[in-house]
């Protein structure tokens, strides 16, 4: 009776840190190189100078602030750290 409980507490734990390593090893972080943009733009933030490259607000750098995107079409967005 103990020895196999032993087996489903070994088993339990093994399983749980299968599902956790698999959780943390699913998050990816984006290319922004092999983004293909259907149109131009560019990323500014405040504390960088300058035109940034980027169609997406995911391309924004992490320590920007208050980045906006700009697109060809005179559009511009502000990227906010949530959505992506």
């Amino acid at each position: 009776m103990a020895a196999s409980m032993k087996l489903s507490l070994t088993f339990i734990l093994l399983l749980s840190g299968l599902v956790v390593f698999c959780e943390v090893g699913g998050a990816k972080a984006i290319d922004c190189s092999l983004i293909r943009c259907k149109q131009d733009g560019y990323i500014t933030c405040n504390n960088y100078p300058g035109k940034l490259n980027g169609c997406a607000c995911v391309c924004a750098p992490e320590d920007g602030k208050h980045c906006k995107l700009h697109l060809q079409d005179g559009t511009c967005s502000k990227c906010d750290k949530t959505e992506y």
